[in-house]
């Protein structure tokens, strides 16, 4: 492989990598629709977190402190994305309802939904700091060695990637769980926006400068189907755990019935 290519490969990866920190900036900033604007600042997000689990090995340098910081954003927009997902959900299922008592769980999840959301803007107005470590984040991306990345050594990294879902996928079929669940499909949406990634450089650089054998009939459509599905079912036992603090547990029966026809359909 020539010098160039070599930094060729490096460039785009970098490229990348500030584009998706501009993207979660934007996303945080957006006051219009706050609770898209965590949707998709906690996508761009895990993006980033892909590439960088990608060219880990590569750069020669201590990415650590930089994957602790995007860790932690997520981890603390991720209750906000839970509240979202089951009002959401919930008003879904309750859309041919008679008995009202499905309108009542969404009005209450919506509720819940938008007090948190309202506290975390009070902490933090505008998201402000957030922002602030994306902005950090970005400019210690710019110092990585970028063009020490090789094609043996992303090779490398989706083996690795792969492998994590075989045992991800391994440890829930012994035992399902929210936790199993959650680390199952997050194993398989980074195999998945690895590959893409992949792609994306083949494509810029006009050629395959990174070999990517199919394996086990995988696909970037097979992957994404496969972490909808498990999306689902997440948030199905995310909703059922959200219920343990309703207000009227009357209403209780009726919904779990509900949501163990939900996850056996989910499963299919």
């Amino acid at each position: 492989m020539s010098e160039q290519t070599q930094t060729a490969i490096g460039s785009f990866l970098a490229a990348l990598a500030q584009k998706e920190c501009r993207a979660i900036g934007k996303a945080l900033a957006n006051k219009r629709n706050r609770h898209r604007a965590v949707h998709e600042a906690r996508k761009a997000i895990r993006r980033l977190r892909c590439l960088l689990a990608l060219i880990r090995n590569s750069v020669g340098d201590d990415t650590s402190e930089i994957e602790l910081a995007l860790k932690s954003q997520s981890r603390r927009l991720s209750a906000l994305r839970d509240a979202q997902v089951v009002a959401v959900l919930a008003d879904k299922l309750g859309a041919n309802d008679e008995t009202g008592e499905w309108t009542a769980a969404a009005r209450e999840l919506a509720e819940r939904r938008d007090a948190l959301l309202a506290n975390e803007l009070a902490q933090d107005p505008g998201f402000a700091r957030r922002i602030a470590t994306i902005h950090d984040v970005a400019a210690v991306l710019g110092q990585l060695h970028w063009r020490r990345i090789t094609p043996d050594a992303l090779q490398r990294a989706i083996k690795k990637s792969r492998r994590r879902v075989l045992r991800a996928e391994h440890a829930t079929k012994q035992m399902v769980s929210n936790a199993s669940l959650h680390r199952w499909r997050r194993c398989v949406r980074r195999l998945r926006l690895q590959l893409v990634a992949i792609a994306a450089l083949n494509r810029s650089l006009g050629t395959k400068v990174c070999h990517v054998r199919a394996h086990r009939g995988e696909s970037v459509k097979t992957l994404t189907h496969l972490a909808e599905q498990l999306g689902r079912r997440q948030d199905i036992q995310v909703l059922r755990s959200a219920f343990k603090t309703f207000s009227d547990p009357s209403i209780l029966p009726t919904l779990r019935k509900r949501l163990r026809i939900e996850m056996r359909l989910a499963k299919r």
